[in-house]
This record gives C-alpha cells, sequence and structure tokens, in this order.
C-alpha cells in the first residue's frame, strides 16, 4: 500500500472519531444481546515513517479482525491483517460486559491526531443502528472503558510483526 491508504486510514480514523463524538450523545441505550460489533482504535499520529502509526480491531459476533496500518515506509513497516473466528463464549462475555447506560455517560477526552499526538477509541455498535463511541486516555480509561477492555484482550488476536 502506498502513503494514500495510510492517508486513507487516517482520514477514516478522523471521520469515525467525528462519528463517536455525535453518537456518544444518543439517549437510547439498547440492551447489550442486541450488540453488532465492538470496534477498538488508537492512532499514533502522523506517525512519519516510525513504526505502525495505527491499529484496529473489530470483534463481531463471527470474526475478530486485528489490522496494523504501517507508515508510509511499507517495506520497513508493511500493513498487517490477521482473523480468526469469535467463539460463542467470547461473545457472551463481550455482550455481558457491555454496561450501556455507564459507557454512554463515560466522560470523553480529546483525540489529538490532527496534532501529531496519539489518539485511542471505542465504538460500540447494536443491530438498531445506535452507537456509543469513546476517545479515551489509553493510559488512564476511565472505568467502564477499562472494564470493557479487560473483556476485549481475550477475543482480541496477536499478529506477528515482521
Amino acid at each position: 500500500m502506498r502513503w494514500s491508504s495510510w492517508a486513507s486510514f487516517a482520514v477514516a480514523s478522523l471521520t469515525i472519531g467525528s462519528g463517536l463524538a455525535q453518537d456518544a450523545t444518543r439517549p437510547t441505550t439498547p440492551p447489550a444481546n442486541a450488540l453488532e460489533r465492538v470496534r477498538l482504535g488508537h492512532s499514533g499520529g502522523m506517525c512519519g515513517g516510525f513504526g505502525y502509526c495505527g491499529e484496529l480491531t473489530t470483534v463481531d459476533q463471527s470474526f475478530v479482525v486485528r489490522e496494523l496500518k504501517g507508515a508510509p515506509n511499507k517495506k520497513k513497516f508493511p500493513d498487517v491483517e490477521a482473523k480468526r473466528a469469535t467463539t460463542k463464549r467470547e461473545w457472551e462475555n463481550l455482550q455481558r460486559a457491555i454496561d450501556t447506560k455507564t459507557l454512554t455517560a463515560a466522560p470523553q477526552t480529546v483525540c489529538g491526531a490532527i496534532v501529531d499526538l496519539p489518539c485511542s477509541w471505542v465504538e460500540v455498535e447494536f443491530r438498531d443502528g445506535t452507537k456509543i463511541g469513546i476517545f479515551y486516555d489509553s493510559m488512564n480509561p476511565t472505568a467502564p472503558v477499562a472494564a470493557l477492555l479487560r473483556k476485549v484482550p481475550s477475543v482480541a488476536i496477536k499478529i506477528p510483526v515482521p
């Protein structure tokens, strides 16, 4: 992939981010059993060729997909993706970990990707199209985000980095 692919990833992250800020204010909180998917993202800012610029993990009832987006120097830091099936138990545990009321009320941090600072976010999407999105400090997530993050790593997959 070329620089344009990385730029597309950065733009998509910012677009998702602006959508997260809007969706987090929705008043409805569907039950956890209506869960469609959970997405976790992290961007290292502009990155400038010094490693992996971002990562995205998507978990749904069928699959877990984890992607690392490399720097513009794709020879040294190529984009990497891994995918595997989600077990029934993992999906059930993840659904139980979602407390829609506390996630909706969780405080947001400012995403610094525009000024070349790291940005972490989580998005919980439900079957009715409702989304709860939160930007959080990856070094000090709020209690509801931390509770959710503790369940996602058990579902997430490791990617062997070249």
